[in-house]
């Protein structure tokens, strides 16, 4: 049975930090968007198919219809476990932590999406939550 483990969190939470870790230690394959490209999509069920776990972390899974688009396209998939991760809806420290982190440009634009994404992040019923930390 495959898993594939969603990260979700607004910008600044800490995904990439998490999946990373979890890719070196379980060796899944790792996407850091399924919005780039369709055939991100595609590569995903692919090795989901295959068997292959998979981590991906990605900000607009903080709402409840994206994560339910990719939950549908993933149903075509045999015997697959789910597990979300979220970090806690922390406005604060999440724009605290894009302000301050040095990795990652645009920060404007960061900010900009949490406070779109902020008033409608949902966490899924059965989700893992864990608070997000200054950098």
């Amino acid at each position: 049975m495959a898993k594939v483990t969603f990260i979700l969190g607004l910008s600044g939470s800490g995904k990439t930090h998490l999946s990373e870790q979890l890719e070196k230690q379980t060796g899944a394959r790792r996407f850091t968007s399924l919005l780039a490209d369709d055939r991100d999509l595609i590569v995903l069920m692919d090795c989901l198919k295959d068997g292959k776990n998979c981590i991906v972390d990605e900000v607009r899974f903080c709402l409840s219809a994206y994560r339910e688009s990719i939950v549908q396209s993933l149903s075509h998939v045999a015997d697959l476990e789910i597990h979300w991760i979220c970090f806690e809806n922390d406005l604060e420290t999440a724009n605290w932590n894009v302000i301050h982190r040095t990795n990652k440009g645009d920060a404007e634009g960061h900010l900009n999406i949490n406070l779109r994404l902020h008033p409608h992040y949902t966490y899924p019923a059965n989700a893992e939550v864990i608070p997000i930390h200054r950098i």
